[in-house]
């Protein structure tokens, strides 16, 4: 009977820890929908095409980006009180939208006021599933969000292709089960939900957010408004979608088999393939414009994933503040994203009254693009001297190496003792070195090493070095 028993509750809690997965996929998969749906479909269905639009798009843009700006400047109070204000902040603005959707317009103001609430309240919503994000294995992180994304935008499409009715319904609905499953998930899994009191100076002491690299994540955001903008006036949104869509199930896919696509991989098709983009836009109709947008949102959507993996790669290893690193990195975001939307409409509005100045200002913005490429690809590690035995000089050693050393050891499930030794091949030691650094004997130190390549899946120290280099955390250059 005792037997019977045991097995019941093991698998309860296998059934609870299900229920916990799921819930965190429905509800982060939730939250991605409704943001897409607050700038794709909304507008469509509270104002007339045109300037109306844009004025909407740019309200919520901008306090969006006021949301992140309260969230970064009081994190460290928020998450002692356990996000109470966040939650209270959401259920502010999934009220507002119902008040937009269903009830007549009334004052302008009165308007403004509403439409602001929401996207306030779908920051502080945004920011709470990045703190749950955070808290999951490194394994599931990048499957996690590839899904949840990919599932966002598949809820994006069905929100733009039911009737009027019943798309507002299915807009609150799906902000409501968003936020049920965060409550639940700090009921229940408050370990997972609720992000720890990290206070922000000690945050940004931590950190090292390199300001290219937000640059770089910044005009990914000013292509999404662009392509929301002209997307919206030439009809093509739907492709857009779609394309987006594609590629978030083609990096999911990918996470389960080799791993094929990354950034790194990426860095060398992705400057010309966007500056061409940018330059065909305008300069053909049709087939070609749609081909250009749909690049765009699938390399939003590629880097949208790549961005929050690495950045709750980036929170995990340097024991940062969620709330305040995410905000902190969204508030240029949706700035940026601002002036995409304005300069898409601008852009559409020449190139409809037949003029050559769309397709210049476009080539503009893509020589502008080539050069803060350039600028932001630097050398992220030295190349020279890390295999020297007798002189090793690497600066960054006691930084950025040893947390890079830190992000292969998790990834790839190497002990603590492990750790150590690899941080030591990693500076060119050999197996006598570590022997007396770590008091261990000769055949302990060969025999981690080998179990170190092993677990790595190397076969040298130099592809060691590679893997440790391709390594990127969030913030790099």
């Amino acid at each position: 009977m005792a037997a019977i028993e045991t097995k019941g509750t093991s698998g309860l809690g296998a059934l609870k820890l299900g229920m916990d997965a799921l819930a965190g996929f429905v509800g982060f998969g939730c939250a991605i929908a409704s943001v897409l749906g607050l700038y794709a479909v909304v507008p469509g269905l509270v104002t007339a095409a045109g300037t109306d639009w844009l004025w909407i798009r740019l309200v919520y843009a901008i306090s969006m980006a006021v949301g992140f700006l309260v969230v970064s400047l009081g994190a460290h109070a928020i998450a002692r009180h356990k996000c109470i204000v966040l939650i209270a902040g959401s259920v502010v603005g999934v009220s507002a939208m119902a008040l937009v959707l269903f009830v007549p317009a009334g004052p302008r103001f009165l308007q403004l006021s509403c439409h602001s609430a929401i996207a306030v309240g779908m920051s502080f919503l945004v920011v709470q599933w990045f703190g749950f994000v955070c808290s999951q294995p490194y394994r599931m992180v990048l499957m996690l969000v590839a899904a949840g994304v990919a599932a966002g935008i598949g809820g994006c499409l069905i929100e733009g292709y039911l009737v009027d009715g019943a798309a507002r319904v299915l807009l609150v609905v799906v902000w409501v089960v968003s936020l049920g499953c965060m409550v639940a998930l700090m009921r229940f899994r408050s370990g997972d939900a609720l992000p720890p009191a990290i206070s922000n100076k000690e945050s940004d002491k931590r950190s090292k957010i390199l300001w290219t690299s937000t640059i770089m994540l910044s005009f990914s955001s000013f292509e999404f408004g662009l392509v929301v903008s002209v997307a919206s006036e030439t009809g093509a949104a739907t492709w857009c979608l779609v394309a987006a869509l594609g590629a978030a199930v083609l990096l999911a896919v990918d996470w389960v088999g080799k791993r094929v696509i990354t950034e790194r991989s990426m860095s060398p098709i992705t400057p010309p393939l966007t500056m061409l983009s940018f330059v065909t836009m305008f300069l053909f109709n049709d087939l070609v414009q749609v081909a250009a947008l749909c690049f765009l949102s699938a390399l939003f959507s590629i880097y949208t994933v790549f961005g929050w993996a690495a950045m709750a790669e980036h929170v995990r290893i340097s024991r940062l503040s969620p709330l305040h690193t995410f905000a902190k990195a969204r508030i240029l975001d949706y700035l940026a994203m601002a002036g995409g939307l304005a300069f898409g409409f601008v852009a559409f509005s020449m190139a409809a009254n037949g003029g050559l100045l769309a397709v210049q200002v476009s080539a503009v913005v893509a020589i502008a693009y080539s050069f803060l490429a350039a600028f932001c690809h630097k050398a992220r590690f030295p190349e020279a001297g890390v295999e020297d035995v007798g002189h090793v000089s690497l600066p960054e050693t006691k930084g950025l190496w040893k947390k890079r050393c830190r992000a292969v050891s998790e990834q790839h499930g190497l002990s603590e003792r492990q750790y150590e030794v690899l941080v030591l091949v990693a500076q060119g030691r050999n197996a006598k070195y570590i022997e007396q650094t770590l008091m261990i004997s000769l055949s302990t130190a060969q025999t981690h090493i080998r179990n170190i390549y092993r677990k790595t899946g190397v076969h040298s120290r130099q592809e060691l070095l590679n893997l440790i280099e391709a390594t990127k955390l969030y913030g790099e250059d």
